[in-house]
């Protein structure tokens, strides 16, 4: 796990990769949980939270940036909904 800081805002960021899933998919599940798509279709914003998307060979990864407090949380929602 990283730190970045953003704008006076200290994130914690994770990546992960999900193999299976499209990067349709994972734009549908970041936007259920709160997430605005960006205008290249590729990062998500929400309160407290972004993510980018990359695809990759069948599947996509997620760099999860977050507040401490929200990060963990973000991933287990977002990692139910690829389970669905």
């Amino acid at each position: 796990m990283n730190v970045i800081n953003d704008m006076n805002e200290q994130y914690e960021t994770e990546t992960l990769e999900f193999p299976g899933v499209t990067l349709d998919q994972a734009k549908t599940y970041l936007t259920r949980l709160g997430g605005a798509v960006d205008e290249e279709g590729h990062s998500l914003e929400g309160v407290g939270w972004k993510a980018r998307l990359q695809p990759m060979d069948g599947g996509v990864s997620v760099t999860f940036e977050a507040h401490d407090e929200l990060l963990d949380d973000l991933i287990r929602r977002f990692e139910e909904w690829t389970k669905k």
